[in-house]
């Protein structure tokens, strides 16, 4: 089957005319985006048997080649020394990314790294933001051996030294960008207890790292993070100790409707691929015509994406105006997009036959990926339930907040306040 390339915009032009904050212009702009992405991945060609270590070399110069041509900081505010283009445009680039390949999901923006351009203290902002808009990685460290959505139970702890700096002990699994991400946002129990999260530099000393070979998303590497007394200034803690799960529910609030959105650019990938397929089939007369299931199944997959994605795109709206119906939206709309992509790919691959099903072909690689993003930055069970305790909580009977109410979308007030000795 050949691969489909340069379309994954295409998909995206009809949502465009309900999208105020998109421009004719940022339409030419993802397509350029696109030709680009399209001209570095054929610069950079890997396949199911190209060694981990290149893949995620490959993914590096990626990002760094985007950053140097301005696509990387496109969507990234002013105020974290982006180019300040709609915040909406991230999405679409995250179905741009996934149309293409799931594992480019961290090739633009700030990924993670938004906690630290949103949340650290003006020293650790000025260190690493710059870095991380000239192509480092960020990695993030949450999930331990209990599992990942028991956040509350967090095991790792830090300890004070006669100093005053701390030392953090505790183990993270299910870590990607293990071996690659320049720095880690780290999520513990600050020594009175509180959840809190830091900013730990990759090189620090203490940090071990066990790799594990994952069933999908395997471009970057993935695995445990042990912290064996790794030091800490509290000037590296983000906002003030004790925000840590405030600090959580936000982001994921803003990043999992981008994991979202990726999804659903592999699932628009294998619906071109399978209708392609299709299409060569019936014309070159090796079938009379297509058959109503095959028919209904593409229709069916079509509708189930657009509308998928019309949510992500909703969901990111909510996260970027503070709303206070955006966590919700986020886990719903990721888990939602998750399950849609997963089982589009699925049904449809069924139609491009036996012969697809090879280590090397891109629709295996695909379900493989998705089925990953079923269980990364939350798993799909998990999300429901949330979304489900909040709307009977009553949350969505809640009156509209007010501007003073909605969670900032800027460094909050609290941190420009803080004492110097507290930054």
């Amino acid at each position: 089957m050949t691969p489909v390339a340069g379309r994954g915009v295409q998909w995206l032009a009809p949502l465009l005319p309900g999208i105020a904050e998109l421009t004719d212009s940022d339409l030419r702009r993802l397509e350029q985006f696109e030709e680009v992405l399209c001209s570095l991945l054929a610069e950079y060609p890997a396949g199911p048997c190209t060694e981990r270590r290149l893949r995620s070399q490959r993914l590096a110069r990626i990002r760094r080649e985007l950053a140097e041509m301005g696509y990387l900081g496109w969507a990234v505010p002013t105020s974290h020394g982006g180019s300040g283009g709609p915040a909406l445009a991230q999405t679409l680039i995250q179905f741009i990314c996934g149309y293409h390949d799931a594992d480019l999901r961290d090739s633009t923006g700030l990924s993670h790294g938004r906690l630290i351009a949103r949340h650290a203290a003006l020293p650790v902002r000025d260190k690493w933001v710059p870095r991380m808009l000239a192509g480092a990685v960020p990695g993030i460290a949450i999930t331990e051996p209990h599992g990942g959505s028991q956040v509350h139970a967090t095991t790792t702890a830090a300890a004070t030294l006669p100093d005053g700096t701390w030392t953090l002990t505790g183990t993270k699994t299910c870590i990607s960008r293990l071996e690659e991400a320049a720095v880690f946002i780290v999520f513990f129990k600050d020594p009175a207890g509180r959840l809190t999260a830091g900013v730990i530099d990759a090189a620090t000393a203490g940090l071990c790292r066990h790799r594990i070979t994952p069933a999908g998303l395997s471009g970057w590497s993935w695995g445990g993070l042990e912290l064996q007394d790794v030091r800490l200034d509290p000037s590296c803690v983000l906002e003030c100790p004790g925000d840590g799960m405030a600090l959580l529910r936000e982001h994921f609030a803003y990043y999992r409707p981008l994991v979202a959105a990726t999804a659903l650019g592999g699932a628009a990938a294998v619906h071109d691929l399978v209708t392609a397929h299709l299409c060569t089939r019936r014309k070159a007369r090796v079938i009379a015509d297509l058959r109503d299931n095959a028919l209904i199944a593409l229709g069916r997959a079509y509708a189930q994406i657009n509308t998928a994605l019309l949510g992500a795109v909703t969901a990111y709206r909510l996260a970027n105006c503070g709303d206070q119906r955006a966590e919700m939206w986020g886990c719903a709309v990721k888990a939602h997009a998750a399950d849609v992509a997963h089982a589009v790919t699925s049904d449809l691959a069924l139609l491009a036959g036996a012969g697809e099903f090879t280590i090397t072909s891109r629709l295996v690689k695909v379900e493989r990926d998705l089925r990953a993003l079923l269980y990364a930055d939350g798993i799909h069970d998990s999300l429901f339930r949330a979304a489900g305790r909040a709307l009977t909580d009553g949350h969505l009977l809640a009156p509209d907040p007010t501007p003073e109410q909605r969670m900032p979308c800027r460094v909050p007030d609290l941190l420009q306040a803080r004492p110097a000795g507290e930054r």
